[in-house]
């Protein structure tokens, strides 16, 4: 696989991306597709994984690392998503106008939590996109956290929000905050996270109350209108995910004005399964990218 390394600008900071190609097999026809990270991840783990599923089928792929990830320039360790879906729609400005150059399509794809941050970025760069992919994503974070927590865990988180604002109103110091106690984990997701992700250079995050109220303003299903009429959206999801429920892509899937195509990634749970030589993520990433050959 071939790294042509760039980078771009995104509310005047210098993010770090790259477009991957495969030497052997380099289709100009395909679209190429900007694959973004979820939740705490970098351009080296799902983008770069996507990469090396979808460049031997002849596309290119574009991957990048939000502000304050990997060599981005940005606070380190801070996520906002409204910041993130800004990074996204300067990503798509900078792969749009290579697209454009070469008569190619863009396709635009998300995932985990990134499968809603895509939604709220297209309605920033509406005409620039000509598909949307969302992956095992989530699109009403107060739904989501009701549905992990339970009705008492919920009272409790809102009970601790509550508390802490009050706490900084009051003059005290902001504070770290384990990013896991803001956006829970399921147990199998945890594993991965603990046992997989951890390898990757640089990976980890320490949160901020800033992160709690951006994530609990997250509600990219409320915002959809006419603009996505004539754009196609995939849905693809684990049919066992625990983190995001299997609600939330049907939800999706019923709320969404445009074409859309639902696929439940059977025995697939969040997140667990993403590696390159998992017959799940090879099962995945080969419907993804024959839905992209076939209907973009």
């Amino acid at each position: 696989m071939i790294e042509q390394k760039i980078s771009f600008q995104s509310d005047g900071l210098k993010l770090d991306g790259a477009f991957f190609t495969d030497a052997q097999n380099n289709d100009p026809k395909l679209p190429i597709v900007i694959v973004c990270s979820g939740f705490t991840g970098q351009k080296n783990i799902h983008p770069e994984r996507y990469a090396r599923a979808f460049t031997p089928k002849g596309f290119t792929v574009f991957g990048f690392d939000y502000r304050g990830f990997g060599e981005s320039e940005g606070i380190r360790e801070r996520v906002i998503l409204e910041e993130q879906v800004r990074d996204i729609a300067s990503a798509v400005a900078i792969v749009r106008q290579r697209a454009d150059s070469e008569g190619r399509k863009v396709v635009l794809a998300g995932w985990g939590m990134a499968g809603g941050l895509i939604l709220d970025a297209y309605r920033l760069c509406e005409g620039q996109v000509d598909a949307l992919v969302s992956m095992n994503g989530f699109f009403d974070a107060v739904r989501v956290q009701k549905a992990l927590r339970g009705e008492h865990g919920w009272k409790a988180f809102k009970q601790f929000m509550a508390e802490e604002r009050l706490r900084l109103a009051e003059g005290g110091e902001p504070r770290g905050i384990d990013p896991f106690d803001i956006y829970p984990l399921d147990p199998v997701s945890r594993e991965y996270v603990f046992s997989e992700l951890v390898k990757a250079p640089g990976y980890g995050v320490t949160s901020s109350f800033d992160f709690a109220d951006s994530l609990i303003s997250f509600n990219p299903e409320a915002q959809l209108d006419a603009r996505f009429s004539s754009v196609p959206l995939l849905i693809a999801h684990g049919a066992e995910n625990d983190l995001h429920p299997v609600t939330e892509p049907k939800s999706l899937y019923a709320a969404y004005p445009g074409p859309k195509e639902l696929f439940l990634l059977a025995g697939g749970g969040h997140t667990e399964w993403m590696l390159d030589e998992n017959p799940l993520f090879i099962e995945f990433s080969g419907h993804v990218a024959q839905w992209i050959k076939t209907s973009v």
